[in-house]
C-alpha cells in the first residue's frame, strides 16, 4: 500500500461541524483523492483504472470506485479507508486537512473511444483457444464472429517486448458503433499479471457491455408480458459463450450482454437500445432506476442475472434493487467444498472427463512425493 501521513487527532465541537466534514470529505475529486493517496491510475476513455489492480475502476462523472474483484465501491471517504486501511474518522480528517480540490463533474473532458485494433483474419488463435482451453462449441463461437463482436488482433501491454495475439469482444452500440471492448490474453505472463496469469483489459465506455442477439427478441412494440424483451447478463465473455452453448435449446429470443464485471448501468444501457429509447450515453446508463422512480413499471421486461456464484456475485443480486421489472437470477451450481463458480467452469466440468477419486489420490501423491510414481511403475513391471 502507498505511504501517507496518518492525520492528526482533534476534536470537533458539534454534530454540525462533523456533518460539514464528512459532507467536504466526501466531496472531494475522487481521482485527486487518489493521486493523493499515491495510486498510480490509467486513463481508460472516460474514466480511470489503478495500475496496480486494473479491477478498481474510477468512475468521474459520478466520483465514484468500484474494485470489481472485491465487490466494493465508494466515494472518496471509502478510497482512503480502504488504501489507508484506517478507520472512517481517519479518513475523513485526512481528506479534510489536504488541500484536494472538489469534484465538479463539468470539468471533467469528455473523450469518445476509438477503436484502434487491427483485427487478424481467420482467428485462427482464439479459435483454437477458446474451444480447447474454455470448451466452446465451434457453433458459439463463429455465432459471435458473425455477428461481429468476437475478434482476435494483437496487443503489446507495459512489460511487454513484443505484441501478443489477443482475443477482443466488441462493445457495439444499436447504431453500430464500437463503444468499447474487452481483451483477453491467450499467452501466460505470471510475471506481469500475478494470479491471473493472462492479460485482461477493458477500454471505453464503462456503461457499455458486448451483446449478442439470440433469435428475434421482440421490439418496444412487440414485446408483452406473455413474449417480453429478454435480458440475461453476464460477467464475462467467456462465461456469456458458455451459457450459450449450455441452455442454446431454451434461451428464446433474448439480448445477451456481457457486462465485464458486475454493472447495472450495462444493462441499463442493454435495455435502453433494445427499447430504441432517446438520448445520452449517461441517460441510458440510469435507464433501470428512471424505471423504478416511474409510477409505474414494465410488465414486458425480463432480466436473468446470470452472474458468477461467488460472495461477490450474489451481493451484486442482492443489491441490484429493481422491483419494477421482472429480476430473476440464475447463478451456476456450487459443488461441495467451492466458493465459487461461473458458467464457463461448468461448461468445462461437463466436457473435461472426470478421474474417479483413486485417480485424484494417486495424483495428488504423486505430486506431492515425485519418487512415488517411479516405485509404483516399478513395483509393477516386477509383478509382470
Amino acid at each position: 500500500m502507498p505511504n501517507y501521513n496518518r492525520p492528526q487527532t482533534r476534536q470537533l465541537s458539534s454534530h454540525s461541524e462533523r456533518k460539514k466534514l464528512r459532507e467536504d470529505a466526501n466531496n472531494k475529486n475522487i481521482i485527486e483523492v487518489a493521486q493523493q493517496l499515491g495510486m498510480t491510475l490509467e486513463r481508460i476513455g472516460k474514466d480511470y483504472q489503478w495500475k496496480d489492480h486494473d479491477s478498481l475502476k474510477f468512475d468521474t462523472r459520478k466520483n465514484y470506485f468500484y474494485w470489481n474483484a472485491q465487490g466494493f465501491g465508494g466515494g472518496p471517504i471509502k478510497l482512503a479507508q480502504t488504501i489507508m486501511e484506517c478507520s472512517y474518522g481517519e479518513a475523513v480528517r485526512f481528506l479534510t486537512g489536504n488541500e484536494i480540490s472538489k469534484f465538479d463533474k463539468n470539468l471533467i473532458p469528455k473523450k469518445e473511444f476509438k477503436y484502434f485494433l487491427s483485427e487478424t483474419p481467420y482467428a485462427t488463435e482464439l479459435k483454437a483457444f477458446t474451444s480447447q482451453k474454455r470448451q466452446i462449441s465451434n457453433e458459439t463461437i463463429d455465432f459471435l464472429i458473425n455477428q461481429g463482436v468476437l475478434v482476435q488482433s494483437k496487443y503489446k501491454d507495459r512489460g511487454q517486448e513484443q505484441p501478443d495475439p489477443v482475443i477482443v469482444f466488441k462493445n457495439i452500440d444499436s447504431n453500430v458503433e464500437i463503444k468499447g471492448m474487452a481483451l483477453q490474453g491467450m499467452i501466460d505472463h505470471p510475471d506481469l499479471y500475478p494470479g491471473r496469469d493472462k492479460l485482461k483489459k477493458t477500454f471505453g465506455n464503462g456503461s457499455y457491455g458486448c451483446v449478442v442477439k439470440v433469435g428475434n427478441p421482440p421490439t418496444n412494440k412487440t414485446m408483452t408480458p406473455e413474449h417480453p424483451l429478454k435480458i440475461i447478463a453476464f460477467e464475462a465473455g467467456f462465461d456469456m459463450m458458455a451459457y450459450l452453448d449450455l441452455f442454446k435449446e431454451k434461451i428464446g429470443d433474448a439480448y445477451l450482454v456481457a457486462m465485464h464485471g458486475r454493472k447495472k448501468s450495462v444493462i441499463s444501457t442493454t435495455l435502453a437500445n433494445a427499447l430504441n429509447v432517446p438520448g445520452t450515453d449517461e441517460g441510458k446508463a440510469t435507464m433501470l432506476d428512471v424505471i423504478e422512480n416511474s409510477t409505474n413499471g414494465i410488465e414486458a421486461v425480463k432480466i436473468i442475472l446470470a452472474v458468477d456464484n461467488d460472495e461477490a456475485g450474489r451481493k451484486f443480486v442482492e443489491d441490484f434493487g429493481i422491483t419494477k421489472v421482472s429480476v430473476i437470477p440464475h447463478l451456476p451450481k456450487l459443488t461441495p467444498g467451492e466458493k465459487k463458480s461461473d458458467w464457463n467452469e461448468i461448461l468445462q466440468r461437463i466436457k473435461t472427463p472426470q478421474k474417479s477419486p483413486f485417480e485424484e489420490r494417486l495424483k495428488k501423491a504423486a505430486e506431492a512425493r515425485p519418487d512415488f510414481a517411479a516405485r509404483l511403475r516399478q513395483a509393477a513391471t516386477k509383478q509382470k
